[in-house]
């Protein structure tokens, strides 16, 4: 896809596919800076979103918005679309908003744990193999052109309090990049988006080692929190939780190194900058309390799978992601 040539009028529509806590603060960031905004909802989260638009509670304090709401059937053709599910849910719901995709719409894909994407335009040797604990049969790649990708990871620490209302717990911070590293003009315009919105935003020189470094981060906290019902200054404060946390740190460092990459911040600085979260859940624990379905496939399984093709053991991170998975169908067997 050559670089994004857009007009003023182009560059103020954007879209947010997923109503959860991310979208509704993206969508009333950019609401709140300017952008024109149309959100994909549905059920109880479209009908509050009509009726009372979106709501985000952030350091500063409350913020309403209006945004346009509706199927994706209500909305044509995107220009850029942020897709904002928990990543277990990401194949439903680009099959949902296909309609809103065609060759010149930008897709940044804001989810947690490995993407679909990982192996895609790192050369042109046309070897892109599906990581099958997050696209089973290689069915994003078919509904979300890699070509067409912006690859991210965001520091976002979100809770949605009801539907339509978000609560962030810090500043919001961005990390993009091209798959294949170089710097185009699409990324620049999207990083002004983004900045110009409020949202704290990064061009990385290497989008997988920002991309590493996240899921590490996920990886070390969020199925312990699962299990332990900690907050990340717990997890990360606790002297037995925090060596669970750093053993498993320990486990995926050289994975990253065995696929070409590194982590961005040292393994004490991972550790400190988790306690100095403070007394936040974790989405994992939000999810495992409100009874929805965990993203043990993104944050660990897919890890875990990368390891094996490398011949690489985990046997911590294993034993925690066996327990986690434990808690999510014990979830499912109560529901």
């Amino acid at each position: 896809m050559k670089d994004l040539e857009v007009s003023e009028n182009e560059q103020n529509s954007i879209c947010v596919a997923g109503a959860g806590a991310i979208g509704i603060a993206l969508a009333a960031k950019f609401s709140l800076a300017g952008y024109d905004v149309a959100l994909v909802a549905r059920g109880e989260s479209l009908a509050a979103i009509r009726k009372d638009g979106v709501v985000l509670c952030d350091l500063d304090g409350s913020h309403r918005a209006d945004v346009k709401v509706g199927d994706a059937r209500d909305f044509g053709w995107q220009r850029i679309i942020f897709f904002c599910p928990k990543s277990h849910d990401l194949p439903g719901l680009a099959s949902n908003v296909g309609s809103l995709i065609n060759a010149d719409t930008l897709i940044v894909p804001v989810i947690n744990g490995i993407p679909w994407w990982f192996f895609d335009r790192l050369d042109d040797n046309g070897s892109h193999p599906v990581i099958e604990a997050v696209d089973p049969g290689g069915t994003l790649k078919t509904m979300l052109p890699t070509s067409q990708v912006i690859g991210t990871t965001a520091m976002i620490t979100a809770e949605r309090l009801r539907p339509g209302v978000s609560v962030t717990f810090n500043k919001l911070h961005m990390t993009i990049g091209e798959l294949d590293d170089r710097r185009t003009e699409r990324l620049e315009m999207l990083e002004r988006i983004l900045s110009s919105s409020g949202v704290e935003t990064r061009i990385a020189s290497c989008i997988r080692d920002a991309v590493w470094t996240k899921v590490a981060r996920n990886l070390i906290s969020n199925p312990v929190t699962a299990l332990t019902g900690a907050t990340l200054s717990q997890n990360f404060g606790d002297p037995y939780l925090s060596d669970i946390s750093r053993r498993m740190l320990d486990e995926i460092a050289p994975v990253v190194e065995a696929y070409g990459s590194k982590l961005e911040l040292e393994p004490a600085n991972i550790i400190a900058s988790g306690r100095g979260m403070g007394a936040v859940k974790t989405s994992m624990l939000q999810d495992l309390q409100n009874g929805r379905r965990l993203e043990l496939a993104s944050i660990c399984d897919a890890v875990l799978e990368l390891a094996k093709r490398k011949n690489m053991r985990m046997p911590v991170t294993e034993t925690i992601t066996l327990l986690a998975h434990f808690r999510d169908n014990d979830r499912n067997a109560a529901a």
